[in-house]
């Protein structure tokens, strides 16, 4: 067992690599580094005497210390917060709920404010001990992505800090079980207690003639995904404010947008490859069609609140129907009429190149909105309604819905609907733009001859999830020995060649990019005007850059080497294991500039057996090196901007007799799918 766990660290360390250049670490990065990693192993733990940030954590005062930030306001306004009393330990932290978002917000510009490293560990050490787990895990992660001092440096992934989120209570409820019995099972190799639990989707506890969806849990439910979704978020946290962080300011609503469209439109693919219909609309005053079946259960042992399939919004969600309508009202307003108020009234053209990130902020109620008091909080508030959850007045009782957490709100078909509806605002949007010319679209003297690739095959494959925090151990040394492993079957494929043939005229630079979209059988192979409506469905799966020569240019690009994707991240304990050595000189240490990215795994949709077929576009565009930025993000590294909007030039519809040009080629693709290795339970 040992030895196979050891083979899946290398092949993950060794895909890493592939594509992305690293950097070997010095000592100074290496011990920050080990000691960042330490803070949030067995995080729901406050008592691992055996650990240096108990001790520092335990001793620490951050009142006779408060020279040593850069804003003492700060440090005051937090004692006085952390004196009026915050959150318990044992209660469940959401950031959308008000006074949550608020202690979150205070401890990260506590975090962020120390004017060195040392004080930023001390108090990430005594928030450790005194503070909720939620709260802490949450501001501190953030603080890592922002602070210049821990630039490059990783948190354990989300799905091994808190597992429970990603697993059903029953894998927790067996590593308790084998905490407490040191089961049979074990290996024993190298002092290491290793154990296997396998793990089973929702599908295996849910009737799926009664909820259909669920045969898409291995995508909703994975893990590698949902984390991926969490780090979208989490990135960009709605209460932060980012002009404290070195981000251009017209970005954030960007992002927001093209991650979920990118999220939803892989979700459409998906729904084809399971014979799935679109996504059916809702209304907030008639039956919600989804329903939402959870095994999992928080920290706490507080399930999950469930949603019944076809029900109508509970009453004590009637108080935010009028508000809910209202916003949407005003924000289809404000597309029609192309304007938004600011907070002093003033309108703002919003059909400008700052345009979509005006709107985007206002959906989503991020700091940044020109108008938050107007506009409101449409994306929590929504989110709050389909929860179905509770309210509760007291912060210390809450249970959140699976949609007001980062880590689960993938899994509830709630979210697809959702964004469906949020999605519906900015195609509206972008239905009101011009049409691009061929002057837009065209690259001179360029053109696609033909392309080609392998075949693109998918199937399922059995993951490993480090698990450990699942579990209360003795101390920190004896839980580092025990080794709980959570395996169950996740999508894969296997990684494929593109081969292009492109004659040019001279020789010059452009971006390549690919894009993969659904076939429906009521348009012919070629047929362009299948664009104009289906456009919205497309994932962009690639972008790079490509040099041409004059006459015939064949380029090869592997799949893996997609700039949006990176393998799974190495295990929480091989990481570890690596700073120890490192630390102990034994041996190098690399880093990389990008942690996290958009599962590889899930590059292609399943597919089918006997082939399912999909459509392929492929464009070539200018590459104008006056108008290349690269906007550095924490944890998804560099995203390379051109000049132009993201998914161009499917980022609108277009007019079909004008649109195809020679610089793009379309195609038809078929996805087959292995069926010797079907997604079973255990």
């Amino acid at each position: 067992m040992l030895k196979e766990l050891l083979l899946l660290a290398l092949a993950a360390l060794c895909a890493s690599a592939m594509h992305i250049p690293g950097k070997t670490a010095d000592m100074d990065f290496l011990h920050k580094q080990k000691k960042i990693y330490e803070l949030l192993f067995f995080v729901k733990q406050n008592t691992l005497t055996d650990t240096e940030f108990y001790e520092i954590g335990r001793n620490y005062d951050i009142e006779n210390n408060i020279d040593l930030y850069k804003d003492k306001a700060v440090a005051q306004e937090f004692l006085y917060m952390y004196r009026q009393g915050m959150l318990q330990r044992n209660a469940i932290f959401s950031p959308y709920y008000e006074e949550h978002r608020e202690e979150v917000k205070m401890l990260f510009k506590l975090f962020y404010c120390a004017k060195d490293f040392q004080t930023f560990y001390k108090t990430a050490a005594w928030a450790r001990l005194h503070l909720n787990d939620g709260v802490f895990t949450s501001a501190f992660s953030v603080a890592v992505f922002y602070r210049p001092d821990c630039k490059y440096m990783r948190v354990p992934a989300p799905y091994e800090i808190y597992p429970n989120l990603y697993f059903d209570s029953n894998v927790i409820q067996e590593a308790h079980r084998i905490k407490m019995t040191r089961g049979l099972t074990t290996t024993g190799v190298d002092n290491y207690d290793n154990y296997v639990i396998y793990a089973n989707y929702s599908s295996n506890f849910v009737e799926p003639n009664l909820y259909e969806e669920y045969k898409m849990d291995y995508f909703m439910e994975d893990h590698s995904l949902n984390a991926f979704y969490y780090y979208v978020r989490q990135v960009f946290p709605f209460w932060l404010d980012m002009k404290e962080c070195d981000i251009p300011q017209n970005f954030r609503g960007q992002f927001y947008y093209f991650q979920h469209k990118q999220l939803y439109a892989r979700y459409i693919l998906e729904r084809v490859s399971n014979d799935f219909g679109c996504v059916e609309d809702f209304d907030w005053n008639k039956h919600f069609y989804p329903g939402y079946y959870s095994t999992l259960m928080y920290n706490n042992g507080m399930q999950l609140p469930q949603r019944p399939r076809y029900s109508n919004i509970p009453f004590y969600k009637y108080k935010y129907l009028k508000e809910v309508e209202t916003l949407e009202m005003r924000i289809m307003n404000a597309i029609d009429l192309g304007y938004v108020y600011d907070k002093t009234g003033k309108q703002v053209n919003i059909y400008t190149p700052e345009g979509l990130n005006i709107l985007a902020n206002i959906i989503e109620g991020n700091v940044d909105s020109c108008n938050r008091r107007f506009y409101g909080m449409y994306d929590a508030l929504a989110r709050d309604i389909l929860g179905f959850n509770f309210d509760h007045s007291q912060k210390n009782k809450v249970v959140p819905s699976a949609l007001q957490c980062y880590s689960t709100s993938m899994r509830d078909p709630g979210f697809y609907r959702l964004y469906k509806r949020i999605m519906s605002y900015f195609f509206r949007y972008k239905k009101y733009m011009p049409y691009y010319t061929q002057n837009d679209l065209i690259l001179p003297g360029v053109k696609f001859e033909s392309v080609s690739m392998d075949k693109m095959q998918t199937y399922f494959d059995s993951c490993d999830t480090y698990i450990n925090n699942a579990v209360d151990v003795e101390n920190f040394k004896d839980g580092m020995k025990l080794r709980l492993k959570a395996r169950r079957y996740c999508l894969n494929y296997k990684p494929f060649t593109y081969r292009f043939n492109i004659n040019s005229d001279k020789e010059s630079k452009a971006i390549l990019k690919i894009f993969l979209g659904p076939a429906f059988d009521k348009y012919k192979e070629n047929d362009v005007s299948y664009l104009r409506e289906y456009y919205k469905y497309f994932v962009e799966l690639d972008k790079f850059v490509v040099t041409l020569r004059p006459g015939s240019n064949t380029i090869e690009r592997r799949s893996s080497d997609s700039s949006y994707t990176m393998p799974d991240m190495t295990p929480a304990d091989v990481y570890y294991k690596k700073l120890e050595k490192a630390v102990g000189g034994s041996e190098p240490f690399t880093y990389y500039e990008k942690v996290f990215g958009f599962p590889e795994r899930l590059y292609l949709p399943k597919g089918k057996p006997e082939g399912m077929r999909y459509k392929m576009f492929f464009y070539l565009s200018p590459f104008d090196e006056t108008k290349v930025t690269n906007v550095e993000l924490p944890v998804f590294g560099k995203y390379m901007m051109d000049g132009k909007p993201f998914n161009f030039p499917l980022d609108r519809p277009m007019n079909p007799r004008k649109f195809i040009t020679p610089n793009m080629y379309y195609t038809d693709v078929f996805i087959y799918h292995t069926k010797e290795t079907e997604k079973t339970h255990y």
